[in-house]
């Protein structure tokens, strides 16, 4: 069996190949093609009308907002302009040094980016924000990653970054796993359309055992937004002690 390791190697790999590609329409598959301009509407969008809006909900500090799969900013950037900092994290180097560049290029110097190789060295790079991250978010990230124990090593950092009175905002494709789905995620890449293929295609999981994973890594429900969808949102605290 491989290691959390190879298995984030084998990703960061596949994700440096979609920036190379097409970073807009790799991050943003709900495109029907390539469209920068619609892509970075799309994240101001979603700071807009999600993320402020929680915010303000439920009385989160504005200091240090913190992204898992930053991309190349999409939503970082636009969200930059109402924290005191910003930070973005990616397994793909090739998504952050196009971020730094977006982000010199356009005057916003309250936003860090910090490639990784997978959560078991989040608190390397970013270890100096360990319980100091008012907001830490996800958003199409989760859906991608094929690894439960991946997933689970992620909530652990969320668990040791958020600020006691912080919150996690976390997306996952919560739908039933079809028939039709488990034929599709059976059958070899070569005959798969682009985004079916395995590293892009969306990998869903029951709310049963994302919330036994959030329990394990210290976390608590404090909320959820459209359950058992492909957009299934988990609103989350540090448990209490």
């Amino acid at each position: 069996m491989r290691t959390n390791s190879r298995i984030s190697f084998d990703a960061g790999r596949q994700w440096e190949h979609f920036a190379e590609t097409d970073p807009y329409l790799y991050i943003l598959t709900t495109m029907k093609r390539s469209d920068p301009q619609v892509f970075w509407e799309s994240g101001s969008q979603i700071v807009q009308k999600e993320l402020l809006p929680l915010v303000q909900e439920r009385s989160v500090r504005r200091g240090i907002a913190f992204e898992i799969g930053a991309g190349i900013g999409r939503i970082a950037l636009p969200l930059a302009k109402y924290f005191r900092e910003t930070v973005g994290i990616d397994i793909a180097a090739g998504m952050v040094k196009k971020a730094v560049t977006f982000a010199r290029d356009n005057g916003i110097r309250n936003v860090s980016f910090y490639s990784v190789s997978g959560p078991e060295n989040v608190l390397q790079r970013a270890g100096n924000y360990a319980g100091a991250c008012d907001l830490i978010y996800s958003l199409l990230v989760f859906q991608h990653i094929p690894s439960f124990s991946m997933i689970e090593g992620y909530l652990h950092v969320v668990r040791v970054l958020l600020h006691p009175r912080g919150l996690a905002y976390l997306q996952f494709d919560t739908r039933p796993t079809t028939v039709s789905y488990r034929i599709k995620t059976a059958l070899p890449d070569f005959i798969l359309p682009r985004f079916w293929k395995r590293g892009i295609r969306r990998i869903r999981r029951s709310p049963q055992e994302i919330e036994v994973c959030f329990r394990r890594a210290g976390l608590d429900v404090v909320g959820e937004l459209t359950p058992r969808t492909a957009y299934h949102r988990y609103i989350l605290r540090v448990a209490a002690t």
